[in-house]
């Protein structure tokens, strides 16, 4: 089953051996997934002459949007897979089936669930999202802080410079407060503290970046290999063997998690 999502709605489509056996759109809200269920329950028994637990459900990654639907149907029972946009683009593009500006649909996620199988998708804790949300206000707050330093070194009026100054005392202040909570977060979870001692032992990885990598990268043992996990953070190269390219130098995929990426490239340039 493929579930294209927006944040208004869910289109659906339901896949038999080859062709789509349903289809439906609903609203994307919370109040509406037991109606959602019920369909997809019915349409199995009827249709594919499966239990729901049956049904493989893909979603695109689609700026947390897909996050409610696809936790509750994980909930109930039915195996969920959320794919990175890029892999389902390049998955249309290779069947020919739409030009390089449409976008990719229920059916094609369907297609694309029943035919390349995806790995399940499981949920983040508890802790992990909140240790996420965390890291992420960091980073933010972090950007800012470095728009403001920016804008202090080209101002030339003196009021206008002590102003910016002051909301860089009062940033620096938030920052060191978040750092504080996101280290006491971490210690207070037994399975993040026990993971964040083993990635300080890294050169290079010191204790913010194990915490935003625990944050992004959730769970490592969830990956078969170090290979995979790399791959999530579009560390892995990328390889061009098709007309003239082929012998291109390769460079990194960067078909990942870009929060990721970014926050192990000084880590990797240091274990140089």
């Amino acid at each position: 089953m493929g579930i294209d999502v927006s944040k208004a709605s869910l289109d659906i489509a339901l896949l038999g051996e080859e062709e789509v056996s349903a289809s439906r759109k609903v609203p994307n809200s919370e109040e509406e997934f037991e109606m959602l269920l019920s369909w997809i329950e019915r349409q199995a028994d009827a249709d594919l002459e499966e239990s729901p637990e049956q049904v493989h459900v893909c979603l695109e990654a689609s700026g947390g949007y897909q996050r409610p639907v696809a936790r509750f149907l994980h909930e109930e029972g039915l195996t969920v897979s959320v794919i990175n946009p890029q892999r389902t683009s390049s998955y249309a593009d290779s069947q020919l089936t739409r030009s390089k500006t449409d976008k990719v649909d229920a059916r094609l996620l369907a297609r694309f669930c029943q035919r390349e199988e995806p790995s399940s998708w499981e949920p983040s804790s508890s802790e992990q999202r909140g240790l996420k949300e965390m890291t992420r206000g960091l980073q933010s707050l972090k950007k800012e802080r470095d728009r403001l330093r920016n804008q202090i070194e080209q101002s030339s009026n003196p009021t206008v410079t002590e102003s910016l100054r002051s909301v860089l005392e009062s940033i620096n202040e938030q920052i060191e407060r978040l750092e504080d909570q996101i280290d006491k977060h971490v210690q207070d979870c037994r399975s993040l503290a026990r993971k964040r001692e083993l990635l300080v032992t890294i050169p290079g990885i010191g204790q913010a970046t194990a915490a935003l990598v625990l944050a992004e990268l959730g769970d490592p043992e969830r990956f078969e290999s170090a290979r995979q996990a790399a791959a999530y953070a579009g560390l892995t190269p990328s390889h061009h063997e098709s007309g003239s390219s082929i012998h291109r130098k390769s460079r990194l995929s960067k078909v990942g998690s870009s929060r990721l990426r970014k926050a192990l490239y000084f880590p990797a340039i240091t274990a140089l």
